[in-house]
């Protein structure tokens, strides 16, 4: 083998193992929680993110799809805070690890729910499990 071609195939490995740690740490930190939360059914409400998620204005966070609403701030695609909020509570019910541990794994869930559930089973479940405020409540 050539020194090019060694190269070649040392920069895919390197670039297939730096690809490959996000999965695997989602992977691992999934597996690493006891069972998944349900999402809950019902018809109450509109399907859209029952807080106020207004964010900082920074440009990093483009990436994280959030958009630019009427009044230039920045606002979180609706269902992502609620997602955090049950991911969170789940989190909670079970028996208590490091703090590292706890946030890989609440990252984890909540990219699982945002994946596997609909947006209105997100707010649905968020609302009934008691994550929403009425507008000008303190937090």
């Amino acid at each position: 083998m050539t020194v090019l071609a060694k190269a070649l195939v040392a920069m895919l490995l390197l670039g297939a193992l730096v690809a490959g740690i996000p999965v695997l740490g989602y992977v691992v930190a999934l597996g690493m929680i006891e069972g998944r939360p349900t999402p809950v059914h019902a018809d109450a409400g509109p399907a859209l993110s029952c807080r106020n998620q207004i964010v900082l204005r920074m440009r990093v966070l483009d990436a994280f799809r959030i958009r630019e609403s009427a009044t230039g701030r920045f606002t979180l695609v609706p269902g992502h805070e609620e997602a955090a909020w049950v991911a969170r509570r789940h989190l909670l019910q079970l028996p208590r690890t490091g703090m590292l541990r706890w946030h890989f794994q609440s990252a984890a869930l909540h990219v699982w729910i945002v994946r596997h559930w609909t947006p209105q089973q997100i707010t649905d479940t968020a609302r009934l499990g008691g994550a929403c405020r009425a507008p000008g409540s303190p937090h």
